[in-house]
């Protein structure tokens, strides 16, 4: 593999890992949204160029449901 390859691959990895230790941070998913919008604006994260917004914000949504998915409380409806 490439060095430019292995070092994108790197900075994604770094950039889902920050993504991850925000969501676990956050009590909701707009929670989360406010502490990425915050830290991209002051530049300690970064959107890798190659993932869009669109692929961005639904893999971001369905990591929210698999981190938070053992702390939801079962439905109990009547």
């Amino acid at each position: 593999m490439g060095r430019l390859k292995a070092k994108m691959m790197d900075e994604e990895n770094k950039f889902w890992d920050d993504c991850t230790d925000m969501m676990k941070e956050s009590e909701c998913i707009q929670e989360f949204w406010g502490k990425f919008n915050a830290a991209e604006k002051d530049g300690s994260i970064s959107k890798p160029e190659h993932i869009s917004m669109t692929e961005f914000e639904e893999a971001a949504a369905e990591a929210w449901h698999e981190i938070w998915a053992d702390y939801q409380p079962p439905y109990i409806g009547g």
